[in-house]
């Protein structure tokens, strides 16, 4: 069976990584160096699916010395939950409801209802309106 090659052009757009950083990545020892040396250097599909976990890894949100430990010891580390991002909704100056980001659209359509009544409320009206 032949083994695919590739040059590191091919690779960046395989990959979408520049020639620096595939470089930097190889002195990092994140992927092996090129067979072949100088201009002459080529890939393997071994390279391209190292590049590709890489790829996927910063897209979770590793960092660089996360993704060493992950190609090293072969699994993702514990990672701390991420913030919670809470929405504000002023109702009156002073006032305001806080609600969390991730709120089904069915419970944003009751949120509305709340802040209408909530207004109404405060100056001074029912909320039958």
């Amino acid at each position: 069976m032949e083994t695919k090659q590739y040059t590191i052009e091919e690779l960046c757009e395989l990959t979408g990584f520049s020639r620096r950083t595939i470089r930097y990545y190889v002195q990092e020892g994140l992927i092996d160096p090129p067979a072949g040396r100088g201009r002459g250097g080529f890939y393997f599909d071994s390279h391209l699916n190292k590049l590709r976990q890489i790829k996927a890894l910063q897209d979770d949100g590793l960092r660089l010395s996360q993704i060493q430990e992950v190609l090293k010891i072969g699994k993702k580390p514990e990672m701390a939950p991420l913030r919670e991002i809470w929405i504000r909704y002023p109702v009156e100056p002073g006032i305001e409801i806080h609600i969390q980001r991730e709120l089904d659209e069915s419970e944003r359509k009751k949120l509305v209802e709340i802040i209408r009544v909530a207004k109404s409320i405060l100056k001074g009206g029912t909320n039958d309106e």
